[in-house]
C-alpha cells in the first residue's frame, strides 16, 4: 500500500488519493463504518433465515421486514460520514478544473461551510423528533412493538459524525485555502 500523507487507506484493501483538504478516517469514521458493516450483514442473515425458514419449513420470522427497515435506516445515516471522507460523494471535477488551486480551495470551503450548516439544522430537527418520540413514548404499531426512539436514535447520531467530519475537513479547508493564498502570493 501506499503510505503517503495524501493517502488514505480503506479496509476494502484500496487507496483512495486524498485532497489537500480531505480529511482522513479518523476513529469516528471507522466506527460508523465498522456499525454500518455489523448492520449489513444482519441484514443478510435475516434475509437468509427467512428464505431458508419460508421453503424449507414454511415459517416466517415476521418481524425480519422491521428490523431489516430500521437496519437500512441506520446504515443509510451512519455511513455519511465514511462516505464523505473516502470521497464517495458527487463532485464536480469540470468546475474545479477551471479554477485553479484557490478557486478550488474557496469553492471546497463554501461547500463545506453550508453543508455544516444544513446537516446542524438537520441535526437538530433530528434530536427534537427523537426528544418527541421518548417523551411520547412512541412505539411502533408491528408485533414486536419497538419504541421508536431507538431505531430513529442513528439518523442524529449518523448526522452528528457527518458534522464532525466536516467539521475536520473545513479546519483542512481553511489551512488549504491560507496555503494556497501564500502561494499565489509569492508568485
Amino acid at each position: 500500500m501506499l503510505s503517503s500523507p495524501q493517502t488514505q487507506h480503506l479496509d476494502a484493501g484500496h487507496a483512495v488519493e486524498a485532497g489537500p483538504s480531505q480529511p482522513a478516517e479518523g476513529w469516528i469514521e471507522r466506527l460508523c463504518r465498522w456499525l454500518c458493516e455489523l448492520a449489513i450483514m444482519s441484514m443478510m442473515v435475516m434475509v437468509a433465515a427467512e428464505v431458508l425458514l419460508r421453503n424449507l419449513f414454511g415459517v416466517s420470522l415476521q418481524s425480519a421486514d422491521e428490523l431489516g427497515g430500521y437496519l437500512l435506516v441506520a446504515v443509510s445515516f451512519l455511513s455519511l460520514s465514511t462516505c464523505f471522507v473516502s470521497g464517495a460523494f458527487h463532485k464536480v471535477e469540470f468546475i474545479d478544473g477551471r479554477l485553479g488551486e484557490r478557486g478550488h480551495a474557496l469553492r471546497k470551503l463554501i461547500f463545506d461551510a453550508i453543508a455544516l450548516a444544513f446537516c446542524l439544522l438537520l441535526l437538530w430537527q433530528l434530536v427534537r423528533l427523537v426528544l418527541r418520540s421518548f417523551d411520547g413514548g412512541d412505539f411502533a404499531a408491528t408485533i414486536l412493538g419497538t419504541p421508536l426512539w431507538i431505531p430513529q436514535l442513528t439518523m442524529p447520531l449518523g448526522t452528528a459524525a457527518l458534522c464532525y467530519s466536516l467539521i475536520r475537513a473545513l479546519r483542512a479547508d481553511i489551512r488549504w485555502f491560507a496555503a494556497a493564498n501564500r502561494r499565489k502570493a509569492g508568485q
